[in-house]
């Protein structure tokens, strides 16, 4: 089975998979038992089903050799990461590295620093991951070995590539490629090495303009993609598509760019942490393609999806999706979706790039270069000290950005993802309000009824109210979304009179006081029954909505007798396609958020009118 890498273009990173790293030759340092176990947690964990992973890491307890020990430890902080448990993922580490120490482990220190500078990256501790890459630099020196060598080298080139500090960055990944030529453990590690390179050369075309960058990244492309087709190597080959649709927007070939993005799309599973970032690179280059070729709204609708993928793998990404949701939203005359895209890649390009991270990197890797003939690790930890010292100094000087990174990086994601939820719960058409306005109006002067008219007019504006508000509610009851759903559809009555009738009921047996779904997820099915499913019929509509609950689930079904999906016309489609799109990243995100499977379907009814809507929520209760 090849091994499957997992390279972080900007953020650098490969993190250490199991079956890609060697047992050690010491008895107190190996442990046959994991080379058979490598395979199948190697499968487990990069097909995402992590809890088979831990089992079969588990099951090195059970051995009494010392370097099963070791190997759990890793193993362990490895998967710890990937669900982005970092407490757990800390201790597990600094367990292994007692072990190491103990046992004179110096073999397995190269794995050690890989997944302890994967750790720091995930946390955004610029200065800590350099300096576990230094580390790993001279731990694999010190043994010989060229793949942990090659790893560690590409990681610091990413550090300065963030830094945009082109010639340093093509220095470490010249060495990081010279490293994976020689090394024999993972054939194919050249070819992703290749494609880090490659990608900054076209930096340094996008930047000279010197045709010479942008001929050497193509080569780097073509020879990185051969690699990983003849070992078969996924990973690599999607991340050589990636460079070769880079460098087709580079030289402005677009449609060859969407053509590479479009196979990027295809190849990647979705579900899987490790594989989100690979998703989001083939949304974002589509998304820039299509907007060069002022297809805006397609723009931003791929620049929607690549947000998505970008806030569930890191903050860093978050800034390249919010440009290009901020170019797209404006082309397409969305000034405030616009705004609010760029104020948010304002705020974290600021936290995460500020001149002092710069000033930073630049004096580890001069202190590191200085203490390279030094004996002991003592006197680099002496060095690292004085370095925060003088960081703490810095961050008092500057107290703004000091004090947002400490006291709000941990906050970070949570406030993006709420972000993200809020701008897609603001669901309701806008035009509502005013087409509901109108109706009542026509109501005033029809019925000449001032008691009436209180009354739909009390009803309006509390749907008015909960719609503003539900802007910043995660979830509501299903008896609060039950009771918007009736005054919602009085209103709609008010605006189409003897046009559809409907019914709201629940089981008997549901708790809807206490249990809670998404706030306004059901609303703009509701409406495209209404607004499109209704349009033109010669006999009345009827609209059901109905809640059950099953095993852990809540099941929401939403059923009309309408036209169906396949009369509905080309404009109305696409407005109904797009309702279902945002749904579907909003249940993508809360499946993150509370690792569920929730979701949702929409067809044609059975019974050949109309459509059916089924979404499956988890069972959530109320907080006392």
């Amino acid at each position: 089975m090849q091994c499957l890498r997992f390279f972080n273009r900007r953020m650098g990173l490969l993190p250490a998979l199991f079956f890609c790293l060697g047992a050690a030759a010491q008895t107190k340092c190996s442990c046959a038992e994991a080379e058979t176990l490598r395979a199948p947690m190697g499968y487990y964990f990069n097909s995402g089903r992590l809890d088979s992973a831990v089992y079969y890491t588990q099951q090195l307890l059970q051995y009494k050799e010392g370097g099963c020990r070791i190997f759990y430890e890793n193993w362990m902080a490895q998967l710890s990461i990937a669900r982005k448990d970092y407490s757990a993922a800390r201790q597990f580490l600094e367990a292994e590295k007692t072990l190491l120490n103990a046992n004179n482990c110096k073999e397995l220190l190269v794995r050690h620093y890989n997944t302890l500078s994967k750790l720091y990256q995930e946390l955004n501790r610029s200065d800590s991951f350099v300096t576990a890459c230094l580390q790993g630099i001279d731990a694999a020196i010190a043994v010989n070995d060229q793949y942990g060598l090659s790893r560690a080298y590409t990681d610091v080139a990413s550090a300065f590539s963030q830094l945009a500090q082109r010639e340093k960055a093509i220095a470490y990944y010249r060495k990081g490629l010279e490293a994976a030529h020689k090394q024999k453990k993972v054939p194919s590690l050249s070819a992703s090495v290749g494609v880090r390179l490659g990608n900054e050369y076209l930096d340094m075309y996008t930047e000279t303009n010197n045709s010479i960058f942008a001929d050497s990244a193509l080569q780097l492309g073509k020879s990185s993609l051969d690699t990983a087709q003849a070992f078969q190597d996924m990973l690599a080959y999607m991340e050589a598509n990636e460079l070769l649709a880079s460098h087709a927007l580079a030289t402005r070939q677009y449609q060859s760019a969407i053509s590479f993005a479009d196979e990027i799309i295809r190849q990647s599973p979705r579900g899987v942490h490790l594989f989100d970032r690979i998703t989001y690179t083939g949304f974002s280059k589509k998304s820039k393609a299509c907007y060069q070729l002022q297809h805006y709204k397609a723009a931003e609708q791929y620049a929607d999806s690549a947000l998505v993928y970008a806030t569930a793998f890191n903050p860093q990404l978050m800034i390249g999706a919010y440009n290009d949701l901020y170019l797209a939203a404006k082309a397409n005359g969305n000034p405030s979706r616009s705004l609010l895209a760029h104020e948010r890649m304002t705020v974290i390009r600021d936290s995460l790039f500020s001149v002092e991270k710069n000033a930073a990197i630049n004096e580890l890797e001069k202190k590191y270069n200085q203490a390279k003939n030094e004996t002991t690790i003592k006197d680099l930890d002496r060095k690292k000290q004085l370095y925060l010292l003088l960081a703490i100094i810095g961050a008092v000087a500057a107290v703004a950005i000091g004090l947002y990174v400490r006291q709000q990086s941990l906050q970070h994601k949570k406030n993006i993802l709420e972000t993200e939820q809020r701008l897609n719960r603001a669901r309701m058409n806008p035009h509502f309000f005013f087409n509901a306005l109108t109706a009542l109006q026509k109501f005033a002067v029809r019925e000449n009824d001032g008691q009436a008219l209180a009354s739909n007019l009390s009803k309006f504006s509390h749907i008015m109210r909960e719609t503003l508000e539900s802007t910043y509610k995660d979830y509501v009851t299903i008896e609060q979304e039950m009771e918007f759903l009736n005054e919602y559809l009085e209103v709609q009555k008010i605006r189409f009179p003897q046009t559809f009738s409907y019914d709201i009921s629940a089981s008997p047996d549901m708790e809807i006081d206490e249990l809670q779904i998404p706030s306004m997820i059901i609303q703009p099915f509701v409406e495209n029954s209404i607004e499109h499913g209704f349009a033109g019929l010669h006999y009345p509509g009827r609209v059901l909505i109905q809640f059950a609950k099953d095993d852990k689930e809540i099941l929401i079904r939403i059923s009309d007798n309408g036209k169906g999906l396949d009369t509905v016309p080309r404009e109305e489609n696409a407005h109904i396609s797009r309702a279902s799109q945002i749904i579907r990243d909003r249940i993508y995100l809360l499946n993150i958020k509370l690792k569920t499977k929730a979701g949702f379907s929409i067809a044609n009814n059975e019974t050949g009118e109309g459509v059916v809507v089924k979404i499956h929520l988890p069972l959530m209760y109320k907080k006392l």
